[in-house]
């Protein structure tokens, strides 16, 4: 019955994914000319675009650099080389599945491979989501101002503003108090019987992980990565804007890409189409682009946000054929053991 439930509901998330995917295509269809729309593709300077590859390369190393550095925070046993499979892989995952289950893989499946606990890939990817999303809300604020006189409307700007506080200060009020709530989530534990018992260990666990990896100096290091990281991806976001015939500032750069980036937040079909279309036009309309701009630079962002990423993680998965293969042997040797303790 609840496998019954967990399908109908993983399934009703699908519709709801491509319904939202196709209300974003139809809002930007009704606003271009796909003649203008095609006539920018084709006069875009495409070595913009391999600038553009080089920079979003240098931010996604910093990812794998950054996770394997929270895994090592933790104690887990790992290295740069052994996070890049893994990493890039879920990344594939991501871009051809729905709601986000590279990540789950990344943290269910890869670790076995890597030789690293469950509880700290999770740790870790909750980390590293929390910071993406403080980051990119700050970015967006340091875009804005940074960048005045766009067309960016101002009740966006200081919402941005607002959840960039807001957000900054519960994140890392989690971050730094998560090892007392450890501690809490132990003792709860340990007078709870059941199903609800076990949920709190594993909630302590959790948090034991996130406690050390977000100790001040950690923390700090992680935040300066995350630059890196976002910096390198707003490069792209900033050559293609350079290639689609724009003179923005780099700051620009950064709105979009912070933009169409918090865009795959929403529910939509695989490889986030749809919204992230939609933001990405939205964006060069409100600073000022035409709409046959917008729409060509909303269908090259995705590619060159989506085509490296996943083909690269493709060839990754396909290079390191152990990261499911440990996987299923570790499975059917509790399976084993478990039909020999029962026999």
């Amino acid at each position: 019955m609840i496998d019954k439930k967990r399908g109908t509901g993983k399934f009703c998330k699908n519709i709801v994914g491509y319904i939202i995917t196709l209300i974003c295509i139809v809002l930007i269809v009704k606003q271009i000319n796909l003649k203008d729309v095609l006539d920018a593709v084709e006069h875009f300077q495409w070595l913009y675009l391999l600038i553009g590859v080089v920079s979003l390369a240098i931010g996604y190393t910093a990812r794998i650099f950054r996770w394997s550095f929270m895994l090592r925070s933790a104690k887990a046993m790992t290295t740069w080389k052994q996070c890049v499979a893994p990493f890039l892989g879920s990344i594939t995952l991501n871009n051809v599945l729905p709601l986000r289950l590279g990540d789950v893989v990344r943290i269910l499946i890869f670790p076995a491979s890597m030789g690293i606990s469950r509880t700290d890939a999770t740790s870790s990817v909750v980390m590293e989501r929390c910071i993406d999303l403080m980051t990119l809300l700050g970015a967006l604020v340091v875009g804005v101002s940074l960048a005045p006189g766009t067309h960016l409307p101002l009740p966006l700007a200081h919402l941005a503003t607002v959840l960039a506080l807001v957000g900054g200060i519960a994140i890392l009020g989690v971050f730094l108090f998560s090892g007392r709530l450890s501690q809490l989530f132990a003792s709860w534990s340990q007078t709870s019987s059941g199903r609800f018992g076990q949920y709190l260990l594993v909630a302590g666990q959790l948090l034991r992980g996130l406690a050390a990896m977000s100790r001040p100096a950690p923390l700090f290091t992680v935040l300066v990565i995350s630059v890196f990281v976002w910096g390198g991806e707003s490069g792209l976001f900033y050559c293609i804007l350079l290639g689609d015939g724009l003179t923005p500032s780099p700051a620009i750069g950064v709105i979009v890409m912070a933009i169409a980036t918090l865009s795959t937040l929403i529910p939509s079909s695989p490889g986030y189409v749809g919204p992230f279309h939609l933001a990405a036009f939205t964006a060069i309309t409100m600073l000022g682009g035409n709409t046959a701009q917008a729409g060509s630079y909303a269908i090259l962002s995705h590619l060159g946000v989506w085509l490296p990423t996943t083909i690269a993680g493709a060839v990754a998965i396909w290079m390191q054929p152990a990261l499911f293969r440990t996987a299923r042997v570790n499975a059917q040797e509790q399976n084993d053991a478990t039909e020999v303790s029962h026999g």
